[in-house]
């Protein structure tokens, strides 16, 4: 442990433990739940040695081979990784020699691309709203949508007092009783979706995920994964500002 930089810093260490982005790892050593050779650490200009033990809340961590898996999600899973109430969830879809991340949030009845990782500044960037990382669903309607509404949806549709969402219809297909979207979003506000669409009067009876940050599910069968290759990784990283 040296506070010249000799190694990496603590911030980044723990991160690429795969902990948390950078930021939450600072929040953890000043939150004094970080111990480097046994000694309690809180100062942020920290740097770490490869002879050097961190531990976090008395367990000790050592950085992970950064991981990128994409899963097919089915519907009538759960994104967690377990569930004491015994019920499906996406860690039983898993392979069980990884220990990842889920990049947001599916509801159980939503289907299509779920993002794992153990990277933690990446996992930070994909989610945050202000790096505007791009998600793209198929959405079926209750009832005919009216396309006079798609302007809405770039000016922003008022979910309560504090939130905005905003989107982009790209395309409408109309059926005999009712519509099925694609609409783009950036921000991924909770149950976003559900909540625009209930805000101008409609219901949603299915939605599917096309694609995060511009990655598809391909051939892949609902519960079906694959690791990502590295052309999706960098593109991954280039869109979100890391490379």
């Amino acid at each position: 442990m040296s506070k010249n930089p000799t190694g990496i810093r603590l911030n980044r260490y723990l991160s690429l433990c795969g902990v948390g982005s950078r930021r939450k790892c600072e929040e953890m050593i000043t939150d004094e739940r970080v111990a480097v050779n046994g000694n309690l650490v809180t100062d942020l200009s920290t740097y770490i040695n490869d002879d050097d033990v961190v531990t976090l809340d008395g367990g000790r961590i050592t950085p992970q081979r950064p991981t990128y898996l994409l899963l097919n999600k089915p519907k009538g899973v759960i994104t967690t990784l377990n569930d004491n109430l015994q019920r499906n969830h996406v860690g039983m879809l898993l392979p069980k020699h990884v220990f990842l991340k889920p990049v947001g949030r599916l509801d159980k009845n939503t289907t299509g691309v779920l993002l794992f990782t153990n990277d933690g500044e990446l996992h930070y960037r994909l989610t945050h709203p202000k790096y505007e990382i791009p998600r793209i669903y198929l959405v079926k309607l209750d009832k005919i949508f009216n396309e006079a509404l798609s302007d809405k949806f770039t000016r922003g549709i008022q979910l309560n007092r504090r939130e905005t969402a905003h989107g982009k219809v790209l395309d409408v297909r109309h059926f005999k009783k009712n519509s099925e979207l694609i609409v783009e979003l950036h921000e991924g506000l909770n149950r976003e979706i559900h909540r625009m669409f209930r805000v101008l009067n409609y219901r949603v009876l299915e939605l599917h995920r096309i694609s995060y940050a511009g990655i598809g599910t391909g051939k892949l069968r609902y519960g079906q994964w694959r690791y990502l290759n590295q052309d999706e990784i960098k593109k991954i990283k280039r869109l979100c500002g890391i490379i």
